[in-house]
């Protein structure tokens, strides 16, 4: 028997409450972080530096992103463990402003970091729980794109601040008022009873996931190992600009850069998720990898071309409107139920160790080598992780 949903039946008060929180808490860290590298710069860091503490705060949040994977599956309060992660994000990351050493950031940093890895993949299975599996697609690219409208908000707030002289440290601190809102969004969020199955090794859990997604997982994880941080990225757009308008505006030019990907990304991560139900998630998710291949060719060839780099932001901010919605759609569509919150934490944590390798990889070859070879290899690793999805992507079924 066929069932008839309406067309506004995934917008449930649990799928805005996430998106709004969503929205708050990219407000409180994509403010903070175009303004690490100028924080890293005046404590004495530079690529090398950068490219650590991003990594390793990655790298760190990788065990609780799987942790918190496995914990949704087996927890029956997922929103009080979620909010959690929020309010801890919300503290660590404009605790920032109060580093005096790069030690201190990096601490600060990782933190957040792990408090935001451990509570993503709980989120997930609260937004794919409340919604109906036709609409999964549109649910996560709504979730995105709110997402994304925070990630406009705190550039252009950041940015505002510093053109307004306001020192970076006190413009890093401001990121606590829309990170502990986010929190508080929580108690709008609907949990479903649920029975809780019995609890399992990790081990046992990551074993029983289908093999069809453990090979999405070998290609995501390749693929990651190339996705540099969007750090890297402003910190190449800052270089190209101080020769041509000093340092101080050069900041404020490169976060107007980061500002405009986060425009362009929150405009298509909703069209893009709608676009999915026609083309198949994982048709596009293997071309955002490919997309993020033309950002490193770019950068490769153009990074001291204001251009070039301006292109490669605009590349990214497509590929990136693609990526976030359909990596967790197609994960949804891999994976039973019962293992999904054990599937969210290992992509999860997969995506963690590509982003620490990929960030210290491509800050250690930029210092060491220069910039060329380092987003060299970074394109021709995102070619290598596309490839081993495209299969797994062009067998998968759309659903008309």
């Amino acid at each position: 028997m066929s069932v008839t949903v309406s067309r506004r039946a995934w917008l449930t008060q649990t799928v805005l409450a996430i998106g709004i929180a969503s929205l708050l808490a990219d407000a409180c860290y994509e403010g903070i972080i175009p303004l690490l590298p100028a924080l890293v710069t005046s404590l004495g860091g530079g690529a090398a530096a950068l490219g650590l503490i991003e990594g390793l705060a990655d790298g760190l949040a990788a065990v609780f992103k799987l942790w918190g994977g496995t914990l949704a599956d087996r927890t029956a309060h997922r929103r009080a463990w979620t909010a959690g992660g929020y309010f801890g994000l919300g503290i660590f990351m404009p605790a920032i402003a109060l580093a005096a050493s790069i030690p201190a950031v990096l601490a600060f940093r990782s933190l957040a970091w792990i408090c935001r890895g451990f509570r993503s993949p709980i989120r997930d299975t609260l937004l794919v729980d409340d919604t109906d599996p036709a609409f999964v697609n549109r649910a996560f690219g709504f979730q995105r794109a709110l997402d994304t409208v925070g990630a406009v908000i705190g550039p252009a707030a950041a940015m505002a601040m510093v053109a307004a002289h306001v020192p970076v440290r006190t413009a890093i601190a401001f990121g606590l008022i829309p990170g502990l809102l986010a929190g508080v969004l929580y108690f709008f969020v609907r949990e479903r009873p649920r029975t809780v199955p019995p609890r399992q090794a990790l081990h046992i859990a990551l074993a029983g996931l289908p093999n069809t997604f453990k090979r999405y997982l070998v290609g995501a994880g390749i693929f990651g190992v190339g996705n540099f941080s969007q750090t890297l990225l402003v910190l190449v757009a800052i270089h190209a600009l101080t020769p041509r308008v000093g340092a101080v505006r050069a900041i404020i030019y490169a976060t107007a850069f980061y500002l405009m990907h986060n425009i362009v990304q929150a405009a298509l991560s909703y069209p893009a998720g709608v676009f999915s139900e026609k083309v198949g998630s994982g048709r596009l998710l293997v071309a955002s990898f490919c997309g993020f291949a033309i950002v490193s060719g770019l950068v490769a060839v153009g990074s001291a071309s204001v251009l070039a780099v301006g292109i490669a932001f605009a590349v990214s901010a497509m590929s990136t409107a693609v990526l976030e919605p359909m990596e967790g759609t197609f994960a949804t569509e891999l994976l039973p139920a019962e293992r999904r919150g054990t599937g969210f934490g290992a992509l999860a944590a997969v995506n963690s160790v590509g982003d620490f390798a990929s960030s210290a990889g491509v800050g250690l070859l930029w210092q060491a080598f220069g910039a060329p070879l380092a987003f060299a290899v970074a394109a021709a690793v995102c070619i290598a992780g596309a490839a081993i999805v495209l299969p797994i992507a062009a067998r998968r079924n759309v659903a008309v």
